[in-house]
């Protein structure tokens, strides 16, 4: 039966015969007279990015509807439980993110309406210089300052992030080689704060490792994993350092991390860096590393990939609907 024709009951009765409950939600909220398109992502913080990004390009009489799955196993559950010959694929969409499938392959469905970044994931994405502005102009209280001091401040985030993934490659090859060999860590278990740290140089801020902190060791205590005598990352970590890799490959909640760390520094040590400010002003908005997805998520311009993805798959069904 075609969804555009189904009564409640048959949405329902439809419904019933799938194990997935995101699915369900799908199908009880489907509607063929509504003006909104629809879309399943990963995790719970993924709709603060998707969905500004979405509404941005969307006419504004159109709304999207987004579910987060769980993971990304989940969201191709939920896409390989459509049956495609009943839905438009432009008005669905599913948002995953790449990880590390370029180094350790998955089996992973490709689809005109399945939106994988472009790196590990869509922090990776938002953590740049632009959106640091911004937090520091509108979250940190710091918009009084001369825009060149902001701006000056912008570029050293990015020449300081740039150098934070490269001190993360070491983890991120481990990660690599947990993964082939089969193992599954809990990644959240690896705590930036107990491996790195933002400090201030004569002035300026500057990423580092902690004093002493034998990294290769922390985080296998830290994941549980027990490190074998053969195990060698060196090749491994030439792969993801290759042409600037390590940007590609870093997890994004690790430069997220760093993102809200290198704010952090900057608004403590703002007057000695910014020429107008006797000390240092109010935060306007409580920011941490759990919230600040949300914040960070409604200040950041829509990746030029996704746009183009949302062209071919959102847009132009709502241009077919028009017409």
């Amino acid at each position: 039966m075609n969804p555009e024709n189904m009564s409640m009951l048959d949405v329902h009765a439809d419904a019933l015969e799938r194990s997935v409950t995101k699915y369900h939600e799908f199908i009880a909220r489907y509607s063929k007279n509504r003006n909104v398109v629809y879309g399943f992502v990963e995790g719970k913080d993924d709709p603060s990015f998707y969905r500004g990004f979405i509404e941005g390009v969307l006419p504004g009489d159109w709304d999207v509807e987004l579910w987060p799955a769980g993971n990304k196993d989940k969201v191709f559950e939920i896409y390989r439980s459509i049956d495609w010959r009943k839905f438009r694929k432009s008005r669905i969409c599913f948002f995953v993110d790449r990880d590390l499938s370029d180094l350790v392959p998955e089996s992973m469905p490709s689809d005109r309406n399945i939106f994988v970044t472009p790196n590990y994931s869509i922090e990776n994405d938002v953590a740049n210089s632009s959106v640091c502005k911004r937090l520091l102009a509108e979250v940190y209280g710091l918009d009084s300052v001369d825009h060149a001091e902001l701006d000056s401040a912008g570029e050293l985030f990015k020449e300081e992030c740039d150098k934070f993934c490269e001190l993360l490659a070491l983890i991120m090859s481990w990660i690599v080689l947990w993964k082939r060999e089969g193992k599954k860590p809990c990644l959240n278990d690896i705590q930036m704060k107990d491996i790195f740290q933002v400090v201030i140089v004569g002035q300026t801020p500057r990423v580092g490792t902690k004093i002493n902190a034998d990294i290769s060791a922390y985080i296998h205590n830290q994941c549980n994993i027990t490190r074998e005598a053969s195990w060698d990352v060196s090749n491994i970590a030439l792969i993801v350092r290759e042409g600037q890799n390590y940007r590609k490959y870093a997890r994004g909640k690790y430069v997220f991390w760093f993102l809200i760390e290198f704010c952090n520094a900057i608004h403590a040590h703002s007057c000695s860096m910014f020429s107008k400010l006797e000390k240092p002003p109010k935060i306007r908005t409580n920011i941490s590393h759990k919230t600040g997805m949300a914040i960070v998520g409604t200040r950041a311009r829509i990746p030029e990939l996704l746009k183009s993805f949302l062209n071919v798959t959102y847009l132009d069904f709502i241009s077919s609907r028009a017409a």
